[in-house]
């Protein structure tokens, strides 16, 4: 059974902070990776600049996001609810979660919220 550990940083869609290129970057202020990460997530319709690989993490009230997930409609819900994770609500899966997991980059570590939601149902 997957345990979250107290240093991983989940965020409410699952995806794990303490892996992912963009929070790691500003917690070490790696200005040339920010950079980096810009050229390897541009494409045809979202262009990045290294400003925009900023984030602190989305479960924080306060702080520079990502430029998804400051307008991310997964994170308003979850945080109006008062969520953790998307896995605690009753309507999970849903469409604005499922739209968001099919855009993430594979390169991103994300726990299995199927898991977790069987497990704090379980448990």
């Amino acid at each position: 059974m997957r345990r979250i550990q107290e240093k991983e940083r989940i965020s409410y869609c699952g995806i794990n902070c303490s892996t992912c290129p963009a929070y790691v970057a500003t917690q070490k202020g790696q200005e040339n990776v920010r950079i980096k990460i810009a050229e390897l997530w541009s494409d045809k319709e979202n262009q990045y600049d290294a400003c925009e690989i900023t984030c602190k993490g989305c479960l924080e009230p306060w702080g520079k996001k990502f430029r998804h997930c400051a307008e991310c409609q997964v994170r308003a819900c979850a945080r109006e609810k008062l969520y953790d994770t998307c896995a605690e609500c009753s309507e999970y899966p849903c469409s604005k979660l499922n739209e968001l997991l099919q855009t993430l980059d594979e390169k991103i570590s994300r726990i299995d919220l199927d898991e977790l939601r069987r497990n704090n149902i379980a448990g």
